[in-house]
């Protein structure tokens, strides 16, 4: 399957974008919402049940349910009787029977609901995981890797979440950006005291090196100016993980000359004869800001007045995108803020599009 590039389009004002520019094949693109208003049957998942082959599961539900395919209706009285099912599959197995059940609606980015099922008190640690068809000079690093799941009690959810991730990043660091990583299996193994064995199965794809980036729109910086900002060098390994910083850092040097609605597109080119890969960006850097009014809320006046005196930033300064979030990590460092505390205090940042300034709220009392 050929990659599908990925648009970021990145608002400065929050900072908050993380930089994705490597979606596996067959991934699902994030920032796609579905309507799920209709009533659907979502996919169950048997989180911690490696007792059992899942025809079993299947074959025990189906007496309960006899149209059971694997996948039940968001709503309605399927849950339960899958539950009971589930319960006394356990009992026959001699297993503590105590079923627990979540919704999980999905990652966030998109709307991938879930029925997930784990047997609460009847856990088994991971004793290994198993690379099938790795690279093996990245084995190290995979072993290591892998160490997330080893000694922990086996989930199905975080296995799958560990090898569409963790296992994808460290090829991705390797310059392998089209790797795909999945869980086959988790199954008890005889040799580790019957502990569960991972499986997981990769599709490496080949290794690339940096050729070049090019950049469409800038203007605010030059070409050499970006470039030594991203800090790649041609004929390195195409490093997904220090391509990604690089874009971050060019994200951020924008922010701090007040381009706060600065929009930003890249997209990856492979030349898979000579394995090279360069990067195509293109940059809408829209005005620069202005620092508006700084509001302080939740403290004395006498607070507010010497909290306002800290901050650097005068009114009609170009407006810092990464100020922010600076100001208030040197709080925490100084004791200024408790560490524990810094999650109750709300900030709001508001662009005046009109005015080209950026209001900036802080607030001491909100709500943990």
């Amino acid at each position: 399957m050929k990659l599908r590039n990925q648009i970021l389009t990145s608002s400065l004002i929050l900072l908050s974008a993380i930089v994705f520019i490597f979606p596996s094949r067959g991934a699902s693109a994030p920032f796609r919402f579905s309507n799920h208003a209709r009533q659907q049957n979502v996919p169950c998942v048997f989180d911690n049940f490696v007792w059992f082959k899942d025809q079993e599961i299947i074959d025990e539900i189906r007496k309960d349910l006899p149209s059971f395919n694997g996948a039940a209706p968001e709503s309605g009285d399927s849950v339960s009787k899958i539950l009971t099912a589930l319960e006394r599959l356990l009992k026959k197995k001699g297993l503590p029977s105590q079923v627990e059940y979540l919704f999980s609606s999905g990652n966030g980015f998109q709307y991938r609901p879930e029925h997930v099922f784990t047997a609460r008190d009847a856990k088994v640690p991971v004793c290994k995981v198993v690379y099938q068809n790795s690279v093996p000079a990245l084995d190290p690093e995979l072993q290591q890797a892998a160490q997330k799941l080893v000694k922990k009690d086996y989930s199905k959810t975080v296995a799958k979440i560990f090898a569409e991730a963790d296992v994808v990043q460290v090829y991705s660091k390797n310059g392998y950006l089209r790797a795909v990583a999945r869980l086959v299996a988790a199954e008890l193994d005889q040799s580790c005291k019957n502990n569960v064995a991972v499986r997981v199965a990769v599709e490496p794809g080949a290794a690339y090196v940096w050729n070049k980036a090019v950049w469409t729109g800038a203007q605010a910086m030059s070409s050499q100016a970006l470039d030594a900002v991203l800090a790649m060098k041609t004929g390195e390994p195409a490093n997904g993980q220090k391509i990604d910083a690089g874009l971050g850092a060019v994200i951020r040097a924008y922010g701090k000359q007040g381009y706060a609605t600065l929009q930003f597109t890249p997209t990856p080119d492979f030349d898979d004869a000579n394995k090279r890969m360069s990067l195509n960006v293109t940059i809408v850097e829209g005005p620069q800001f202005r620092m508006g009014n700084l509001s302080v809320l939740g403290l004395t006046d006498n607070g507010a007045k010497m909290f306002k005196e800290l901050w650097q930033i005068k009114p009609g300064e170009l407006y810092d995108a990464t100020y922010l979030g600076e100001f208030l990590k040197r709080l925490v460092d100084t004791g200024g803020v408790p560490a524990d505390q810094i999650d109750r205090i709300k900030t709001q940042v508001k662009p005046d599009k009109q005015k080209l300034t950026v209001d900036v709220a802080i607030d001491f009392n909100a709500k943990s």
